[in-house]
């Protein structure tokens, strides 16, 4: 069994129209300090 690690992460978005209050998530980073571990993943759909 692997230990357990505390993970923060964060949605990264896209605000096409601040007016309109619009926004699309298009990505994630995923972070933990005791894991030693940092990764940012994000798809943009044209």
């Amino acid at each position: 069994m692997q230990g357990r690690h505390l993970y923060e992460y964060a949605v990264i978005r896209v605000v096409p129209r601040v007016e309109r209050e619009e926004f699309i998530n298009v990505g994630i980073i995923l972070f933990s300090k005791k894991a030693d571990y940092i990764r940012a993943k994000y798809v943009i759909d044209e």
